[in-house]
């Protein structure tokens, strides 16, 4: 399978939260996010300082409002789109993201993984709205036969073109996954031994019959 990105026994795809940071980051500024934990220590979701030797459970923390109080009451630029939220998309974690121009200058974003608290990091998308994108892979086989599937049921060939997963993979509802064809072979008695794969999914190249495999997009 894909180094950032793979198929699913139950045939679904999963992608690499910190591969996809990568992507659109360079790196995480460890100053800004000491900041933001201790400034988040010392107050409360709306920025009233917190009485001493209280402090808030991470996991109830309003996260999103802290950060952007926290941006706000350094002077730091938030620009649209405001706050972006990944909770159901093929990233295997919730993740939301809030980004900031810091001395009008430095761009940054400050990210949430689940219920951890926020990271800051420096942002590289030329184009924001790449961290709307959470779902976007390539699928190839080993004889070079590839497409970028976005979401549903939209695929796009090698030229560019716009096509689906119905035109290229057939019109079964569940593809463009298939049941490994060993384990098929094996339940419909063709194959006396099962190959010890968990019935994993496949998703057969329709050019070649090759098992494919799925990766984020290079950048």
């Amino acid at each position: 399978m894909g180094v950032h990105a793979r198929i699913e026994p139950g045939g679904y795809i999963t992608i690499d939260t910190a591969a996809w940071l990568e992507q659109r980051t360079g790196g995480p500024d460890d100053d800004l996010t000491r900041d933001l934990r201790t400034w988040a220590a010392r107050h409360d979701d709306d920025g009233r300082p917190t009485a001493p030797g209280a402090a808030f459970h991470s996991r109830y923390r309003n996260w999103v409002q802290a950060t952007r109080t926290w941006a706000t009451y350094r002077g730091y630029d938030i620009p649209e789109p405001d706050l972006i939220g990944h909770a159901e998309t093929r990233l295997d974690a919730e993740v939301w993201i809030l980004r900031a121009t810091v001395n009008g200058r430095y761009k940054v974003a400050a990210v949430g993984i689940n219920h951890d608290p926020p990271s800051v990091y420096a942002e590289s998308c030329t184009d924001p709205y790449d961290w709307f994108d959470a779902d976007t892979v390539e699928i190839g086989c080993p004889a070079g036969h590839g497409w970028t599937w976005r979401t549903g049921r939209e695929l796009i060939d090698a030229s560019g073109s716009f096509t689906t997963l119905t035109v290229v993979f057939g019109p079964d509802l569940d593809a463009p996954f298939t049941a490994c064809p060993t384990c098929t072979d094996h339940h419909d008695g063709r194959r006396q031994d099962a190959c010890g794969c968990d019935r994993s999914s496949w998703i057969a190249c329709p050019a070649c019959r090759s098992r494919c495999d799925v990766e984020l997009p290079s950048t």
